[in-house]
Order: C-alpha cells, then sequence, then structure tokens
C-alpha cells in the first residue's frame, strides 16, 4: 500500500512538471542552468527556444511554460519557488551559487494586473527568486533589438504592432506573435538590445523590460560581454515597478 502511495505521488508530481512544461536536464554533466519560468505558454518561452542551442555549450536554459491560458504572477514565483527547491536538493553548494531561478512576467496595464504584478516581486524577494519583468509586456524586449524606444504604450497590442511594423520593414515578413516569428533574425542583436533595455530600466521609461538581466547572465555563462548584473542598481533609487514616468 506505501508503495502504491508513494508511486501515485510519483505520477502526480511528473504529471504536474509535465501540465507546467517542465524540460527535464538529461545529464547535469558541469553546465550551470538557468531556469526561466514563465506567464505564458508561448510567446516569450519562443525567443528563448531560439537561443538554447546557441548557448547550449555553456549554459543550460531550463525553459518552464505555463499552462494553456497563462499563469498569474504570484504562480510565476511559486512555481521557480518550487523547481529551485527541488534543483537545490541533489546539489552542491558550489553548484546552488552558479545556478538561476528566474520568473518572467509581465507589468500589463491595468491597476490590478500591475498591483498582482508587484505583490509577485515582494514573494519573489522573500523567496530568493530573480524576476524579470517587462512593462508593459514581453514584447519590449523584442522591440528592443529594432528600435531604442522608452515611448509608453497604452496595452501590448500597440508594442506588438510597433514590431509588426518595424519587421515588415527590416526582414521582409509579417511578424506573428503567436510563437511562430523568427526570432533567429534578431537574436545576433541581443547584446545591443541589453545595452538598450538596461539603459531604460535604469531611467525608469515609460515601457521597460528586466529581460537583459538574464542576456546578461548568460553571455557571462558564454564568456562575452561582461556586463554587470548589479540588482540594486535596476530597482534602487526609482519608482515602484508599477509606476509611470509621463517623459518618453
Amino acid at each position: 500500500m506505501a508503495h502504491a502511495r508513494r508511486n501515485r505521488r510519483g505520477a502526480s508530481r511528473r504529471a504536474q512538471r509535465n501540465r507546467y512544461g517542465f524540460r527535464s536536464v538529461g545529464t547535469r554533466a558541469t553546465l550551470p542552468i538557468m531556469t526561466l519560468v514563465f506567464d505564458d505558454a508561448r510567446t516569450a518561452p519562443a525567443y528563448f527556444e531560439f537561443l538554447k542551442p546557441q548557448v547550449r555549450q555553456h549554459v543550460v536554459l531550463r525553459i518552464v511554460t505555463a499552462p494553456t491560458g497563462g499563469a498569474s504572477p504570484r504562480k510565476v514565483v511559486e512555481r521557480a519557488s518550487h523547481l529551485q527547491r527541488e534543483l537545490r536538493r541533489d546539489q552542491a553548494a558550489n553548484e546552488r551559487n552558479r545556478d538561476s531561478t528566474w520568473a518572467l512576467f509581465d507589468m500589463e496595464h491595468t491597476p490590478h494586473q500591475r498591483d498582482q504584478a508587484n505583490e509577485a516581486i515582494k514573494l519573489a524577494e522573500k523567496k530568493s527568486i530573480s524576476v524579470a519583468i517587462s512593462d508593459p509586456c514581453f514584447e519590449v524586449w523584442t522591440l528592443l533589438h529594432l528600435d531604442d524606444t522608452g515611448r509608453g504604450f497604452d496595452n501590448c497590442d500597440q508594442v506588438r504592432a510597433r514590431i509588426a511594423k518595424l519587421w515588415s520593414n527590416e526582414f521582409g515578413q509579417p511578424f506573428d506573435s503567436k510563437a511562430n516569428a523568427d526570432y533567429s533574425l534578431i537574436l545576433p542583436r541581443r547584446n545591443d538590445a541589453a545595452r538598450r533595455a538596461r539603459r531604460h530600466w535604469e531611467r525608469q521609461d515609460p515601457s521597460r523590460t528586466e529581460v537583459f538581466r538574464i542576456i546578461e547572465e548568460v553571455e557571462r555563462h558564454v564568456g562575452v560581454g561582461g556586463a554587470s548584473n548589479d540588482v540594486t542598481s535596476t530597482r534602487s533609487g526609482g519608482k515602484p515597478a508599477g509606476s509611470k514616468k509621463t517623459n518618453n
């Protein structure tokens, strides 16, 4: 009976992992692991699916997608915390120091959504989970590969429309925001995008994203770049994450 219960618990954990897009790491080897937990199932994870094979000799990107329909910021942080504990159970201290777990979610635009995101940021700090928020949405990160802007957008549809125009002009093809875009076209620009994103974040511009922090960490593992990943400098001395600047 006890054996049957253990089997059921194991099956339940495996089902939960699969439901949330868990990708197991086949061989630990000597590579650091960056676990990226997303608030959506397709769009944002697709970018990192393109990046993963380019850096796989230096770092393992473990991509954890949300269930269909997305996940709240709090759920993303809770899932990240669970995965971090799970990964650390069998790790030596030096492995824990080089691995990282990230929660990626959007601020969106309604007051309720922004309150939820800010509460999730506080929870992540308590649980020692790194956070990369995007304001208003992840597509700001995509846009920074094409345009150096921190201008305000009322919603994510406006960000996508701007991307679609620039994408079509530059690559001669439509931008499919539903996880089918060919992100390999813009990946060579990721370090430029990271420098732009850091500048707009530190200036507290109306649209901004912290995804640059993940790219900086990836590039340190790869052995190029070398930009600082100072968490304090990205969030200190400014307004709360949910606040907006009025000037562009």
